[in-house]
């Protein structure tokens, strides 16, 4: 679990270039003894995600999804941004924010 908490970490570290432009909540969700998942929910400057992965290339290894804006999606937003216990029924074992 450390090691994925680490890759989170130094993912983050590394979009450092992206700081002034993007906002962004990435989980490290499930437990040892279970599947491990990294997920996030990102807001970034224009429509695209072509900058992260310019700035960043680890970026290029997730997927990235652009969202319609409905009222189901601002609650999902709001349950990647805000919660600290569990998101869509996995327990969260690391949450770090991007700002």
């Amino acid at each position: 679990m450390f090691m994925t908490c680490n890759a989170v970490g130094g993912f983050l570290q590394r979009s450092e270039a992206m700081r002034k432009y993007a906002f962004g909540v990435m989980d490290v969700c499930g437990a040892e003894d279970s599947e491990i998942i990294i997920t996030g929910c990102w807001l970034f400057r224009g429509d695209s995600e072509k900058h992260m992965i310019e700035a960043n290339p680890d970026a290029e290894y997730y997927t990235w999804k652009k969202v319609e804006i409905n009222d189901e999606t601002k609650a999902r937003v709001a349950a990647y941004w805000c919660n600290e216990d569990e998101l869509e029924g996995k327990p969260i074992a690391d949450s770090k924010v991007f700002k």
